[in-house]
């Protein structure tokens, strides 16, 4: 058998010479930790080490050498290695019952505590955000990945379902307006990074929440009136009921705590046919509004009351627009003349030539 990682496992006395000795000697060995477990009810003290050898893979019948053990005592590990390291404080939900040891226990040449805690990320949806998940299934060792995927994707399915079970939420909803280019967009993203959220940009007009992954908030970036029918948009933007919305290939239901909407076109002028018509609806979506920007070339004002009519009113904290003050750095361009000089024959001398033929011609013909 020749793997690239393994289990070993023995009663303390068959050990020749000290573990640590082994495990250092051999450079082979990338990643290792290793713990006595002497207060078992059920087996006599004994040590289960984990080896890890990156991208090489070596016989199991060597590996048993260098410890001075039977080839029986190096296997192979079932699941993934966190299934193993967790095996070790006896911390997977299947050794409850047994004595649990500390991870201060544990002895190891990499941030033992650490990986443990990343290998509890999968189905942990209070903490971690679906595509934050999936950023770790896709740092696992290839062997792996295809089963924590599965794994993570029926565990999100299930998610959305019992959230849309139980619609409570809350949730705050932003509106940037301003025009193009005072950066609207740029400030979306500072904003939610400095409240420690990790979000998605909308793709697209026609299907906005076509990329989004369970993040904490997602832009919904240059949105316009007409995207969502007036009925829908107030569903998405509901502050304390969840509903599904509607995406191309299936619907999402947003698990996040904040949407940001940016816009070119102040939320006044949004839906101005149910001006007269439906008022009270518009209060509706008005209200769901927590916050209002504005952002100019120079400033940002930031408004947290709308009046009747959607304008924002009251004093407003305002801020220097920093991009503002940052000057263009130029950036270099293609030359594409001299690009495609390289794989075109240039044909300035024939026009050239062919200018020079017609007015030879017409100088003979006067």
């Amino acid at each position: 058998m020749k793997l690239k990682q393994y289990e070993v496992t023995s009663r303390v006395e068959f050990f020749k010479e000290p573990i640590q000795e082994t495990l250092r000697r051999y450079r082979t060995i990338k990643k290792w930790a290793y713990i006595l477990h002497d207060k078992d009810k059920d087996s006599l003290p004994h040590y289960h080490i984990y080896l890890n050898f990156g991208s090489s893979g070596v016989d199991s019948k060597l590996v048993a050498e260098w410890f001075g053990l039977q080839e029986s005592q190096v296997q192979k590990i079932i699941g993934r290695a966190t299934d193993m390291l967790q095996y070790l404080t006896h911390s997977n939900d299947s050794q409850k019952n047994k004595h649990q040891y500390a991870p201060s226990e544990v002895v190891a040449n990499f941030d033992f505590e650490s990986e443990i805690q990343k290998s509890k990320i999968l189905g942990d949806f209070k903490k971690y955000s679906y595509a934050q998940q999936l950023e770790y299934v896709n740092s696992l060792p290839v062997s792996e990945k295809a089963v924590a995927f599965n794994k993570l994707q029926i565990l999100w399915k299930l998610q959305c379902q019992c959230m849309v079970l139980n619609p409570e939420r809350n949730i705050e909803v932003v509106f940037i307006q301003g025009q193009g280019g005072v950066g609207k967009t740029y400030y979306a993203k500072k904003f939610l990074a400095s409240l420690g959220y990790d979000f998605c940009v909308s793709s697209s007009s026609n299907d906005p929440f076509q990329d989004y992954l369970g993040q904490k908030a997602i832009i919904l970036d240059d949105l316009r009136d007409q995207t969502f029918e007036f009925e829908d948009l107030l569903k998405i933007l509901d502050n304390n009921t969840a509903s599904s919305v509607k995406s191309r290939f299936s619907n999402k239901v947003f698990n996040g705590k904040m949407i940001v909407i940016t816009s070119v076109v102040p939320l006044q002028f949004w839906y101005y046919q149910y001006k007269y018509s439906k008022f009270d609806t518009l209060l509706q979506l008005y209200r769901r509004i927590s916050c209002y920007v504005v952002v100019t070339k120079e400033n940002i004002s930031v408004y947290d009351k709308l009046d009747d009519v959607g304008r924002p009113v009251g004093f407003a904290s305002i801020f220097k627009n920093e991009l503002s003050q940052q000057k263009k750095v130029p950036t270099s361009k293609t030359d594409f003349g001299a690009a495609f000089s390289k794989i075109c024959e240039d044909a300035v001398g024939d026009f050239l030539a062919e200018c020079a033929e017609r007015k030879a011609f017409f100088e003979g013909a006067k």
